[in-house]
């Protein structure tokens, strides 16, 4: 069995390809080719902690050796930042899927990552007008730096304004996203600085309450919604969802987890029915993408993260690695 550490993982990682591997996600969820059961949630008592497991199937299609099995593990502990130590640990599991054989054991905070980053990027490939050049990156953690290299790899940004809410770490994570891409990537003090003529968006934040306000937006913006994840967290205004092309990952879990819609719903702004489109029916080819949207219109990919992209990113690091002689080899 191979071991990928973080390490591994960022050695053999093309974002391109990545963008890739999750778009054929996206198509098989959408097209009934993944069978991906709801998360189980089991509360590590006393401890303030929660263990996430999230497995999944992809059966195999054109540009793929064979159908893909995968599990996510994440441990989610509220006390562990008073004691240095990350907020979230995980773990993805990839087996062979005729036999149930384990093929690798993958560092699972930089899997999901790259996932999250990769599915902007399908997202902003399809939905974002092709000459976007101009990003509003709201947010500086962990998601953060995917966000920014996965759009980069579908669309030619030239500037990137990042906003945070603390400025020396907001000045020092532009600075060093500017050492590691050469873009012109710089801190911003306010929602109006960083939406400014930006073409694409990506909110990657914890906030309960919108990061901007929906007057600030160009025409034709196109927003990555990936950070709020929960039913009372929110990072876009209730007024431009309701005028957005809304796409989500999956219906049934942005009705169910996503506050970016739920809130707004329950509002009375509009209907279940808003919804324009999953991810995977305009990377199908069922729903058109922004070709077929008006002049000037904006769209909202809503995401709160699904267990099929996991299991396609496991497979495609996995493969790579092989093919690269990365990673370490165990004995189970």
């Amino acid at each position: 069995m191979l071991v990928l550490s973080k390490a591994d993982i960022y050695r053999v990682l093309d974002w391109a390809e990545a963008v890739e591997a999750v778009a054929g996600a996206f198509a098989a969820l959408s097209t009934g080719q993944a069978h991906v059961p709801l998360r189980t949630f089991f509360p590590v008592e006393g401890q303030e902690g929660v263990l996430l497991l999230m497995p999944g199937a992809i059966q195999a299609q054109a540009g793929q050796p064979a159908d893909q099995l995968a599990v996510k593990l994440v441990g989610i502990f509220n006390r562990n930042p008073a004691r240095n130590l990350p907020l979230i640990f995980g773990l993805v599991t990839l087996f062979e899927a005729q036999t149930g054989r384990p093929l690798a054991v993958l560092d699972g905070s930089t899997v999901t990552a790259i996932r999250t980053g990769a599915a902007s990027g399908v997202a902003t490939a399809r939905l974002a007008v092709p000459e976007a050049r101009r990003l509003a990156l709201f947010g500086t953690g962990a998601q953060a730096p995917a966000q920014l290299s996965a759009i980069r790899a579908v669309r030619p940004l030239e500037e990137v304004r990042v906003l945070g809410r603390d400025r020396a770490k907001t000045a020092k994570f532009a600075a060093r996203m500017r050492a590691e891409t050469g873009l012109d990537v710089r801190a911003v003090n306010s929602p109006a600085e960083a939406l400014a003529g930006a073409e694409v968006v990506a909110a990657a934040t914890t906030s309960f309450v919108p990061l901007f306000e929906d007057r600030q937006l160009a025409p034709a913006t196109h927003i990555n919604g990936i950070g709020a994840y929960q039913p009372t967290m929110r990072e876009v205004p209730g007024e431009t969802v309701a005028r957005a092309r809304l796409v989500v990952d999956a219906r049934e879990a942005a009705l169910s987890e996503a506050g970016d819609v739920l809130i707004p719903l329950k509002e009375g702004l509009f209907g279940s029915e808003h919804i324009y489109a999953e991810l995977g029916e305009v990377v199908a080819g069922q729903r058109a993408g922004r070709e077929g949207f008006e002049a000037g219109e904006i769209s909202f990919f809503k995401s709160v993260g699904n267990a099929a992209q996991d299991v396609a990113m496991a497979a495609y690091l996995y493969r790579k690695a092989r093919a690269l002689g990365v990673g370490t080899e165990v004995e189970m």
